[in-house]
Protein backbone atom coordinates (compact mmCIF):
# COMPACT_ATOMS: atom_id res chain seq x y z
CA UNK A 1 0.00 0.00 0.00
CA UNK A 2 1.40 3.38 -0.98
CA UNK A 3 2.20 5.91 1.74
CA UNK A 4 -0.47 8.37 0.55
CA UNK A 5 -3.09 5.63 0.60
CA UNK A 6 -2.05 4.67 4.15
CA UNK A 7 -2.50 8.25 5.28
CA UNK A 8 -6.05 8.31 3.90
CA UNK A 9 -7.02 4.97 5.45
CA UNK A 10 -9.19 5.19 8.58
CA UNK A 11 -10.70 2.55 10.80
CA UNK A 12 -13.89 3.54 12.59
CA UNK A 13 -14.11 1.37 15.69
CA UNK A 14 -17.36 1.05 17.66
CA UNK A 15 -17.52 -0.80 20.96
CA UNK A 16 -21.01 -2.31 21.05
CA UNK A 17 -20.68 -3.09 24.74
CA UNK A 18 -19.84 0.52 25.60
CA UNK A 19 -23.46 1.70 26.32
CA UNK A 20 -24.02 -1.24 28.69
CA UNK A 21 -20.69 -0.77 30.45
CA UNK A 22 -21.26 2.98 30.66
CA UNK A 23 -24.63 2.43 32.33
CA UNK A 24 -23.17 -0.22 34.64
CA UNK A 25 -20.45 2.23 35.70
CA UNK A 26 -22.97 4.92 36.63
CA UNK A 27 -25.05 2.37 38.51
CA UNK A 28 -21.96 1.52 40.55
CA UNK A 29 -21.31 5.22 41.16
CA UNK A 30 -24.90 5.60 42.44
CA UNK A 31 -24.77 2.55 44.70
CA UNK A 32 -21.41 3.60 46.16
CA UNK A 33 -22.27 7.32 46.36
CA UNK A 34 -19.42 8.35 44.03
CA UNK A 35 -19.40 11.69 42.12
CA UNK A 36 -23.02 12.46 43.10
CA UNK A 37 -23.98 16.14 42.85
CA UNK A 38 -27.70 16.26 43.69
CA UNK A 39 -29.87 14.80 46.48
CA UNK A 40 -33.59 14.04 46.12
CA UNK A 41 -35.76 14.00 49.23
CA UNK A 42 -39.41 12.87 49.21
CA UNK A 43 -39.96 12.49 52.98
CA UNK A 44 -37.94 13.21 56.14
CA UNK A 45 -34.89 11.03 56.34
CA UNK A 46 -35.35 9.46 52.87
CA UNK A 47 -32.58 10.72 50.60
CA UNK A 48 -31.40 9.64 47.14
CA UNK A 49 -27.93 10.82 46.14
CA UNK A 50 -27.90 11.07 42.35
CA UNK A 51 -26.14 12.61 39.35
CA UNK A 52 -27.70 15.61 37.63
CA UNK A 53 -26.53 14.47 34.20
CA UNK A 54 -28.17 11.06 34.61
CA UNK A 55 -31.49 12.49 35.80
CA UNK A 56 -31.50 15.11 33.04
CA UNK A 57 -30.80 12.47 30.40
CA UNK A 58 -33.96 10.53 31.35
CA UNK A 59 -36.32 13.31 32.41
CA UNK A 60 -37.17 16.60 30.72
CA UNK A 61 -38.41 17.80 34.11
CA UNK A 62 -34.93 17.50 35.64
CA UNK A 63 -33.25 18.73 32.45
CA UNK A 64 -35.27 21.95 32.60
CA UNK A 65 -34.65 22.26 36.36
CA UNK A 66 -30.87 21.98 36.04
CA UNK A 67 -30.43 24.09 32.89
CA UNK A 68 -32.93 26.96 33.24
CA UNK A 69 -32.91 29.84 35.71
CA UNK A 70 -34.96 27.97 38.30
CA UNK A 71 -33.93 28.32 41.94
CA UNK A 72 -33.29 24.55 42.13
CA UNK A 73 -30.42 24.94 39.64
CA UNK A 74 -28.05 26.14 42.33
CA UNK A 75 -29.32 23.84 45.09
CA UNK A 76 -27.78 20.52 46.01
CA UNK A 77 -31.01 19.08 47.46
CA UNK A 78 -34.46 18.91 45.83
CA UNK A 79 -37.68 18.21 47.77
CA UNK A 80 -40.23 16.01 45.98
CA UNK A 81 -42.88 15.51 48.64
CA UNK A 82 -45.60 14.49 46.15
CA UNK A 83 -44.17 10.99 45.73
CA UNK A 84 -43.74 8.01 48.02
CA UNK A 85 -40.19 6.76 48.70
CA UNK A 86 -40.92 3.51 46.88
CA UNK A 87 -42.12 5.23 43.70
CA UNK A 88 -39.29 7.76 43.64
CA UNK A 89 -36.72 5.04 44.26
CA UNK A 90 -38.14 3.02 41.35
CA UNK A 91 -37.73 5.98 38.99
CA UNK A 92 -34.23 6.77 40.26
CA UNK A 93 -33.15 3.15 39.76
CA UNK A 94 -34.68 3.23 36.29
CA UNK A 95 -32.32 6.04 35.29
CA UNK A 96 -29.35 3.86 36.23
CA UNK A 97 -30.62 0.46 35.05
CA UNK A 98 -33.18 1.12 32.25
CA UNK A 99 -35.53 -1.30 34.07
CA UNK A 100 -38.57 -0.74 36.26
CA UNK A 101 -41.12 -3.12 37.79
CA UNK A 102 -44.75 -2.29 37.06
CA UNK A 103 -47.49 -4.04 39.05
CA UNK A 104 -51.23 -3.65 39.58
CA UNK A 105 -50.45 -2.16 42.98
CA UNK A 106 -48.05 0.58 41.82
CA UNK A 107 -49.00 1.31 38.22
CA UNK A 108 -51.27 4.31 38.81
CA UNK A 109 -48.92 5.97 41.31
CA UNK A 110 -45.99 5.23 39.02
CA UNK A 111 -47.75 6.74 36.01
CA UNK A 112 -48.68 9.85 37.99
CA UNK A 113 -45.06 10.32 39.07
CA UNK A 114 -43.69 9.60 35.60
CA UNK A 115 -46.16 12.08 34.14
CA UNK A 116 -45.19 14.80 36.62
CA UNK A 117 -41.44 14.21 36.34
CA UNK A 118 -41.67 13.65 32.56
CA UNK A 119 -40.22 10.15 32.38
CA UNK A 120 -41.91 9.67 28.99
CA UNK A 121 -41.00 6.04 28.36
CA UNK A 122 -42.07 4.94 31.87
CA UNK A 123 -45.39 6.73 31.50
CA UNK A 124 -45.95 4.97 28.17
CA UNK A 125 -45.11 1.58 29.67
CA UNK A 126 -47.57 2.18 32.52
CA UNK A 127 -50.24 3.20 30.01
CA UNK A 128 -49.75 -0.02 28.05
CA UNK A 129 -49.95 -2.00 31.30
CA UNK A 130 -53.29 -0.37 32.17
CA UNK A 131 -54.64 -1.05 28.67
CA UNK A 132 -53.67 -4.69 29.13
CA UNK A 133 -55.81 -4.83 32.31
CA UNK A 134 -58.87 -2.88 31.13
CA UNK A 135 -62.23 -4.55 31.82
CA UNK A 136 -65.90 -3.75 32.44
CA UNK A 137 -65.30 -3.04 36.12
CA UNK A 138 -62.61 -0.37 35.71
CA UNK A 139 -63.12 1.18 32.25
CA UNK A 140 -65.03 4.22 33.57
CA UNK A 141 -62.39 5.07 36.16
CA UNK A 142 -59.59 4.41 33.69
CA UNK A 143 -61.21 6.75 31.16
CA UNK A 144 -61.20 9.61 33.67
CA UNK A 145 -57.66 8.74 34.76
CA UNK A 146 -56.52 8.74 31.12
CA UNK A 147 -58.12 12.11 30.42
CA UNK A 148 -56.49 13.71 33.47
CA UNK A 149 -53.01 12.41 32.63
CA UNK A 150 -53.36 12.78 28.84
CA UNK A 151 -52.93 9.09 28.01
CA UNK A 152 -54.43 9.02 24.51
CA UNK A 153 -54.29 5.25 23.91
CA UNK A 154 -55.74 4.41 27.33
CA UNK A 155 -58.50 6.98 26.80
CA UNK A 156 -59.34 5.51 23.40
CA UNK A 157 -59.43 1.88 24.56
CA UNK A 158 -61.43 2.58 27.73
CA UNK A 159 -63.88 4.64 25.65
CA UNK A 160 -64.19 1.74 23.22
CA UNK A 161 -65.26 -0.59 26.03
CA UNK A 162 -67.66 1.95 27.56
CA UNK A 163 -69.47 2.72 24.32
CA UNK A 164 -69.57 -0.80 22.90
CA UNK A 165 -70.70 -2.55 26.09
CA UNK A 166 -72.54 0.15 27.98
CA UNK A 167 -75.50 -2.07 28.86
CA UNK A 168 -73.08 -4.08 31.01
CA UNK A 169 -70.98 -1.12 32.18
CA UNK A 170 -73.87 0.84 33.74
CA UNK A 171 -74.76 -2.13 35.95
CA UNK A 172 -71.36 -1.91 37.69
CA UNK A 173 -70.93 -0.06 40.98
CA UNK A 174 -68.41 2.29 39.39
CA UNK A 175 -71.16 3.75 37.18
CA UNK A 176 -73.02 5.27 40.14
CA UNK A 177 -69.97 7.37 41.08
CA UNK A 178 -69.34 9.02 37.70
CA UNK A 179 -69.95 12.73 37.21
CA UNK A 180 -72.81 14.25 35.25
CA UNK A 181 -70.27 15.50 32.73
CA UNK A 182 -69.01 11.97 32.15
CA UNK A 183 -72.51 10.56 31.74
CA UNK A 184 -73.41 13.31 29.26
CA UNK A 185 -70.21 12.55 27.36
CA UNK A 186 -71.22 8.89 27.03
CA UNK A 187 -74.85 9.51 26.05
CA UNK A 188 -73.98 12.11 23.42
CA UNK A 189 -71.48 9.98 21.47
CA UNK A 190 -72.54 9.39 17.88
CA UNK A 191 -70.86 5.98 17.97
CA UNK A 192 -72.70 4.92 21.11
CA UNK A 193 -73.83 1.30 20.71
CA UNK A 194 -77.54 1.57 21.38
CA UNK A 195 -80.41 0.57 19.12
CA UNK A 196 -83.33 1.58 21.36
CA UNK A 197 -83.37 4.93 23.11
CA UNK A 198 -85.80 3.44 25.63
CA UNK A 199 -82.96 1.27 26.87
CA UNK A 200 -81.28 4.41 28.22
CA UNK A 201 -84.07 5.14 30.72
CA UNK A 202 -82.77 2.54 33.18
CA UNK A 203 -79.19 3.85 33.62
CA UNK A 204 -80.30 7.50 33.74
CA UNK A 205 -82.92 6.74 36.39
CA UNK A 206 -80.46 4.62 38.37
CA UNK A 207 -77.75 7.30 38.27
CA UNK A 208 -80.11 10.11 39.35
CA UNK A 209 -81.74 8.05 42.12
CA UNK A 210 -78.33 7.30 43.68
CA UNK A 211 -78.07 10.95 44.85
CA UNK A 212 -81.43 12.30 43.83
CA UNK A 213 -81.29 15.67 45.62
CA UNK A 214 -78.10 16.79 43.90
CA UNK A 215 -78.58 15.02 40.57
CA UNK A 216 -82.23 15.62 39.65
CA UNK A 217 -81.27 18.99 38.16
CA UNK A 218 -79.25 17.21 35.45
CA UNK A 219 -82.23 15.33 34.06
CA UNK A 220 -82.81 17.89 31.26
CA UNK A 221 -79.21 17.80 30.03
CA UNK A 222 -79.08 13.99 30.14
CA UNK A 223 -82.28 13.52 28.17
CA UNK A 224 -81.20 16.11 25.58
CA UNK A 225 -78.14 13.97 24.91
CA UNK A 226 -80.44 11.28 23.51
CA UNK A 227 -81.56 13.64 20.72
CA UNK A 228 -85.18 12.53 21.00
CA UNK A 229 -88.54 14.26 21.30
CA UNK A 230 -88.79 15.64 24.82
CA UNK A 231 -91.88 17.22 26.44
CA UNK A 232 -90.05 19.75 28.61
CA UNK A 233 -93.24 21.44 29.81
CA UNK A 234 -94.54 18.16 31.19
CA UNK A 235 -91.17 17.34 32.70
CA UNK A 236 -90.90 20.68 34.51
CA UNK A 237 -94.42 20.57 35.89
CA UNK A 238 -94.12 16.91 36.92
CA UNK A 239 -90.81 17.56 38.64
CA UNK A 240 -92.22 20.43 40.67
CA UNK A 241 -94.98 18.10 41.81
CA UNK A 242 -92.72 15.12 42.51
CA UNK A 243 -90.22 17.19 44.48
CA UNK A 244 -92.82 17.63 47.19
CA UNK A 245 -92.67 13.91 47.81
CA UNK A 246 -89.72 11.52 47.91
CA UNK A 247 -88.39 10.67 44.44
CA UNK A 248 -87.60 6.99 44.04
CA UNK A 249 -85.96 5.26 41.10
CA UNK A 250 -89.22 3.85 39.77
CA UNK A 251 -90.81 7.32 39.85
CA UNK A 252 -87.88 8.83 37.95
CA UNK A 253 -88.12 6.03 35.39
CA UNK A 254 -91.83 6.65 34.93
CA UNK A 255 -91.26 10.39 34.67
CA UNK A 256 -88.67 9.95 31.91
CA UNK A 257 -90.90 7.56 29.94
CA UNK A 258 -93.76 10.04 30.04
CA UNK A 259 -91.54 12.96 29.02
CA UNK A 260 -90.05 11.18 26.02
CA UNK A 261 -92.13 11.23 22.87
CA UNK A 262 -93.34 8.03 21.18
CA UNK A 263 -90.66 8.29 18.47
CA UNK A 264 -87.95 7.93 21.05
CA UNK A 265 -89.04 4.39 21.81
CA UNK A 266 -88.58 3.33 18.20
CA UNK A 267 -85.49 1.53 17.04
CA UNK A 268 -82.74 3.97 16.03
CA UNK A 269 -79.40 3.17 14.48
CA UNK A 270 -76.77 4.77 16.69
CA UNK A 271 -74.61 1.66 16.73
CA UNK A 272 -71.37 1.71 14.75
CA UNK A 273 -70.75 -2.01 14.74
CA UNK A 274 -68.41 -2.81 11.88
CA UNK A 275 -68.01 -6.26 10.30
CA UNK A 276 -64.64 -7.19 8.81
CA UNK A 277 -64.37 -10.08 6.36
CA UNK A 278 -60.75 -11.19 6.13
CA UNK A 279 -59.72 -13.23 3.09
CA UNK A 280 -61.71 -16.23 1.90
CA UNK A 281 -61.55 -18.64 -1.01
CA UNK A 282 -62.80 -18.48 -4.60
CA UNK A 283 -60.90 -21.02 -6.74
CA UNK A 284 -57.82 -19.71 -4.95
CA UNK A 285 -57.10 -18.01 -1.59
CA UNK A 286 -58.29 -14.41 -1.35
CA UNK A 287 -56.47 -11.64 0.46
CA UNK A 288 -59.13 -8.91 0.38
CA UNK A 289 -60.48 -7.13 3.43
CA UNK A 290 -64.16 -6.22 3.10
CA UNK A 291 -65.76 -3.90 5.66
CA UNK A 292 -69.50 -3.48 6.27
CA UNK A 293 -70.85 -0.42 8.09
CA UNK A 294 -74.12 -1.37 9.80
CA UNK A 295 -75.39 2.24 10.00
CA UNK A 296 -74.63 3.34 6.43
CA UNK A 297 -75.33 -0.16 5.09
CA UNK A 298 -72.37 -0.01 2.72
CA UNK A 299 -69.37 -2.21 1.97
CA UNK A 300 -65.91 -0.75 1.50
CA UNK A 301 -62.60 -2.45 0.77
CA UNK A 302 -59.61 -2.25 3.09
CA UNK A 303 -55.95 -2.94 2.47
CA UNK A 304 -55.28 -6.48 1.26
CA UNK A 305 -53.65 -8.99 3.59
CA UNK A 306 -49.93 -9.29 2.67
CA UNK A 307 -49.84 -13.13 2.73
CA UNK A 308 -52.22 -13.87 -0.16
CA UNK A 309 -51.30 -17.54 -0.72
CA UNK A 310 -52.45 -18.99 2.60
CA UNK A 311 -55.76 -20.22 3.94
CA UNK A 312 -57.35 -21.87 7.00
CA UNK A 313 -55.94 -19.30 9.42
CA UNK A 314 -57.59 -18.03 12.59
CA UNK A 315 -58.74 -14.49 13.38
CA UNK A 316 -59.43 -12.58 16.58
CA UNK A 317 -59.30 -8.93 17.67
CA UNK A 318 -57.91 -6.96 20.59
CA UNK A 319 -58.34 -3.21 20.88
CA UNK A 320 -57.91 -1.61 17.44
CA UNK A 321 -56.13 -4.67 15.99
CA UNK A 322 -57.28 -7.84 14.23
CA UNK A 323 -54.82 -10.74 14.58
CA UNK A 324 -54.50 -13.34 11.81
CA UNK A 325 -52.53 -16.43 12.87
CA UNK A 326 -51.29 -19.61 11.23
CA UNK A 327 -52.88 -21.31 8.24
CA UNK A 328 -51.15 -23.14 5.40
CA UNK A 329 -49.93 -22.37 1.91
CA UNK A 330 -52.09 -23.75 -0.85
CA UNK A 331 -49.24 -25.20 -2.91
CA UNK A 332 -47.77 -27.51 -0.23
CA UNK A 333 -50.25 -27.61 2.69
CA UNK A 334 -47.43 -26.74 5.06
CA UNK A 335 -48.56 -25.38 8.43
CA UNK A 336 -47.47 -21.79 9.12
CA UNK A 337 -46.52 -20.02 12.32
CA UNK A 338 -47.05 -16.52 10.89
CA UNK A 339 -48.98 -13.73 12.58
CA UNK A 340 -50.17 -10.63 10.75
CA UNK A 341 -51.83 -7.72 12.54
CA UNK A 342 -54.42 -5.45 10.89
CA UNK A 343 -55.09 -2.08 12.52
CA UNK A 344 -58.62 -1.16 11.50
CA UNK A 345 -58.16 2.48 12.54
CA UNK A 346 -55.22 3.06 10.18
CA UNK A 347 -56.11 0.32 7.63
CA UNK A 348 -52.54 -1.01 7.83
CA UNK A 349 -50.98 -4.46 8.16
CA UNK A 350 -47.84 -5.25 10.16
CA UNK A 351 -46.06 -8.56 10.63
CA UNK A 352 -46.16 -9.87 14.19
CA UNK A 353 -44.00 -12.33 16.09
CA UNK A 354 -44.38 -15.94 14.80
CA UNK A 355 -46.21 -18.46 17.01
CA UNK A 356 -44.30 -21.13 18.91
CA UNK A 357 -46.12 -23.85 16.92
CA UNK A 358 -47.18 -23.82 13.27
CA UNK A 359 -50.84 -24.81 12.83
CA UNK A 360 -53.96 -24.48 10.68
CA UNK A 361 -57.69 -25.04 11.30
CA UNK A 362 -57.01 -23.81 14.84
CA UNK A 363 -58.94 -21.20 16.80
CA UNK A 364 -57.75 -17.86 18.16
CA UNK A 365 -59.48 -16.09 21.04
CA UNK A 366 -58.93 -12.98 23.13
CA UNK A 367 -58.94 -13.27 26.91
CA UNK A 368 -57.59 -10.88 29.57
CA UNK A 369 -55.68 -8.77 27.08
CA UNK A 370 -53.87 -11.70 25.42
CA UNK A 371 -54.27 -13.68 22.18
CA UNK A 372 -54.72 -17.45 22.66
CA UNK A 373 -54.34 -20.01 19.87
CA UNK A 374 -55.68 -23.51 20.54
CA UNK A 375 -55.62 -26.86 18.81
CA UNK A 376 -55.78 -27.10 15.03
CA UNK A 377 -53.86 -29.34 12.63
CA UNK A 378 -50.31 -29.85 11.49
CA UNK A 379 -49.22 -32.34 8.80
CA UNK A 380 -52.79 -33.60 8.63
CA UNK A 381 -52.93 -34.61 12.29
CA UNK A 382 -54.67 -32.83 15.19
CA UNK A 383 -52.38 -30.50 17.15
CA UNK A 384 -52.79 -30.37 20.91
CA UNK A 385 -50.47 -27.41 21.62
CA UNK A 386 -51.90 -24.21 23.07
CA UNK A 387 -50.13 -20.89 23.58
CA UNK A 388 -50.83 -17.20 24.14
CA UNK A 389 -49.37 -13.93 22.90
CA UNK A 390 -48.90 -11.00 25.29
CA UNK A 391 -48.96 -7.75 23.24
CA UNK A 392 -47.36 -5.89 26.14
CA UNK A 393 -44.30 -8.16 26.27
CA UNK A 394 -44.50 -8.88 22.54
CA UNK A 395 -43.84 -12.55 23.19
CA UNK A 396 -45.57 -15.94 22.85
CA UNK A 397 -45.84 -18.23 25.90
CA UNK A 398 -46.78 -21.94 25.95
CA UNK A 399 -49.59 -23.27 28.15
CA UNK A 400 -50.59 -26.86 28.93
CA UNK A 401 -51.47 -28.99 25.92
CA UNK A 402 -55.12 -29.70 25.24
CA UNK A 403 -56.41 -33.18 26.12
CA UNK A 404 -57.49 -33.70 22.52
CA UNK A 405 -56.85 -31.44 19.57
CA UNK A 406 -60.32 -31.95 18.14
CA UNK A 407 -62.04 -30.31 21.13
CA UNK A 408 -61.16 -26.83 19.96
CA UNK A 409 -64.59 -25.96 18.50
CA UNK A 410 -66.30 -26.21 21.89
CA UNK A 411 -63.67 -24.05 23.57
CA UNK A 412 -63.91 -21.64 20.66
CA UNK A 413 -67.64 -21.15 21.10
CA UNK A 414 -67.53 -21.03 24.90
CA UNK A 415 -64.85 -18.35 25.17
CA UNK A 416 -66.45 -16.15 22.55
CA UNK A 417 -69.87 -16.38 24.14
CA UNK A 418 -68.27 -15.64 27.50
CA UNK A 419 -66.45 -12.64 26.03
CA UNK A 420 -69.60 -11.47 24.21
CA UNK A 421 -67.76 -11.32 20.89
CA UNK A 422 -68.84 -12.96 17.64
CA UNK A 423 -66.46 -14.85 15.38
CA UNK A 424 -66.87 -17.39 12.61
CA UNK A 425 -64.31 -19.35 10.66
CA UNK A 426 -65.39 -21.27 7.57
CA UNK A 427 -62.69 -22.93 5.45
CA UNK A 428 -60.40 -19.97 5.00
CA UNK A 429 -62.91 -17.14 5.26
CA UNK A 430 -62.77 -15.33 8.56
CA UNK A 431 -65.49 -12.92 9.66
CA UNK A 432 -65.10 -10.76 12.71
CA UNK A 433 -67.54 -8.27 14.17
CA UNK A 434 -66.00 -5.49 16.23
CA UNK A 435 -66.85 -2.09 17.61
CA UNK A 436 -65.14 0.67 15.68
CA UNK A 437 -65.38 3.40 18.33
Amino acid sequence: MALTEQEKYTYRYKDLSHPIEFLDAFRTFYLEGLFTDITLQCSPGVLFHCHKAVLAACSNYFKAMFTSDMKEKSKDQIHLSLFSPTILESLVLFTYTSEIQITKQNVQSLLQAADHLQFTSVKKACEQFLIRHLDLDNCLGMHSFAEFHVCSELEKESRRIILSRFEEVWRREEFLEISSKKLQFILSRKNFDIWKEEAMIEPIAKWIAYEVDSRIEYIYDLLRCLETDLDEMYLKSALSLYKKCQLKEHKIRSLIRSALGPKSRAVTKRSTTIMYVIGGYYWHPLSEVHIWDSVKNVWVQGTDMPEHTRESYAVTSLGPNIYVTGGYRTDNIEALDLMWIYNFETDEWTEGLPMLNAKYYHCAVTLNGCIYTLGGYRKGAPAEEAEFYDPLRKKWFPIANMIKGNQLIFIYLFIYLFDLSIAYKIIGISIYIVMNT
